[in-house]
Order: C-alpha cells, then sequence, then structure tokens
C-alpha cells in the first residue's frame, strides 16, 4: 500500500478487519485546546499578555511555553508558572472537548468503518482524567462510536504513552482480527507498530510530534492530511 487511499479497499479484502487510529495530533488537532489555555492564563498573568497578542491558535505548537519563547518571553518564573497552569488544565476532560478533528479525518474514519473496519481508537490520554470528555469529543465530532469501535486509553496518567501502547499490541493481537492499518503522528509510535505488526500499512501524519521525535523508519509511509484518502 503506497498511501492512505488505499486503506478501504484493503479493508474490504481483509478478513476481520482493524485500523488503528491516535487521537491527539493524528485525528484530533490540539490546538485550540492550547489556545483556550493560553487565552485564560494571559487574563491570569497580565505579564503574557503582549507575548499571546503576538501568537494565534495556528501557531500552538507541542507546548504552549516554546510557542511563547519563540515570541520573545524568557522570563523563566513566568514561564514556569505558565506551565504549571497548563499542566492542570489540559489534560482534563473539561479541555479536551476544545480539539477540533483535522480536515477530512472524520469523513476518512467512517469510510473505513462504513466498509467493514474496526475501529481501534489508541491513545495516551487517560481514563480518569479524560475519558469522559474524550468520548464526548468523538460523538459530538460524528467519529464512529459504540458497535465495532474500541477506545483504549491509559488506566492511569502516569503510564508512559510508549510503555502504553506497546502493552497494547497484546490486546490488539488478542482480538484475531487484521491490522490493515495504523495511523500515528509520533514517530517513535509508528516504528513500534510496524516493529510488532510488519504486514500491516503504519501511517504517520505530518503534523506535530514530541520534542527529538525517534527517526522514521523507510517503511512507515509519511501523509500530510486525511483528505487525502478521498
Amino acid at each position: 500500500m503506497k498511501d492512505i487511499g488505499g486503506v478501504v479497499a484493503a479493508v474490504r479484502a481483509a478478513k476481520r478487519p482493524m485500523c488503528v487510529f491516535d487521537l491527539d495530533s493524528t485525528l484530533m488537532n490540539t490546538a485550540p485546546r492550547n489556545w483556550r489555555i493560553l487565552q485564560e492564563a494571559a487574563h491570569i498573568y497580565p505579564a503574557l499578555t503582549p507575548f499571546v497578542a503576538k501568537l494565534t491558535e495556528s501557531d500552538m505548537g507541542y507546548t504552549v511555553t516554546d510557542d511563547l519563547r519563540r515570541v520573545g518571553c524568557h522570563d523563566v518564573d513566568l514561564l514556569e508558572t505558565l506551565h504549571e497552569f497548563w499542566k492542570t488544565r489540559f489534560f482534563t476532560n473539561e479541555y479536551v472537548v476544545c480539539d477540533r478533528p483535522y480536515p477530512g479525518a472524520v469523513a476518512y474514519v467512517r469510510r473505513i468503518y462504513e466498509a467493514g473496519a474496526l475501529i481501534y481508537y489508541l491513545s495516551g490520554r487517560d481514563e480518569p482524567g479524560m475519558g469522559r470528555g474524550t468520548r464526548q469529543s468523538l460523538d459530538a465530532h460524528g467519529f464512529p462510536l459504540g458497535e465495532r469501535t474500541i477506545l483504549h486509553i491509559k488506566p492511569a496518567f502516569s503510564m508512559p504513552d510508549i510503555d502504553f501502547k506497546r502493552a497494547a499490541f497484546d490486546d490488539i493481537e488478542r482480538l484475531g482480527g487484521t491490522v490493515v492499518a495504523v495511523f500515528e503522528n509520533e514517530p517513535a509510535n509508528a516504528n513500534a507498530f510496524k516493529e510488532r505488526f510488519p504486514e500491516s500499512a503504519v501511517f504517520l501524519i505530518r503534523t506535530i510530534t514530541s520534542l527529538n521525535p525517534s527517526p522514521l523508519r523507510s517503511d512507515v509511509i509519511p501523509f500530510t492530511s486525511f483528505a487525502e484518502g478521498r
């Protein structure tokens, strides 16, 4: 398979097909969540205001502190205060509902679902802090939920994402289906999937990644938008 456009046909041809989707920065754009938090922080900490005024929602990257550094904020104490303010909000049900799907993401997942695949949402979000908001968000935006879908998120916030995802491989294998395709934004996770499921097509969407991402395996297929799958 050369691109995401071939997944629907592969699903139709497979026995008990399954497709695995990460959420943050894969299906869902977290920039609106970060932007809301940054706007609220600027109201509480006025020293942030001149720097926030230089940014827009589309400028949001992996961390709001790095976003502010890019526009000239280098006050260590202020940035640390902002980080603590951000951390207590970003990983919560209240704020996760701010996320929006990337263009084409909902329609693409629905096409795969309607072709007969089990949709397996695998995310480093945690159930206690973000489970309710995640389900609410997926449902509100029209992603498949319920029958022939699984939402697998971390049982505890403290569990590292890569450890959680590697442990989830066993769960995926126990289901006994054919893993047709996997969609990720983090090279380390995509590489791990390709190592464990070498016959599956593994795709990496070019959005944002954690700092210092791993080199991407040559057999992981990069793409820029779910609109490519029309």
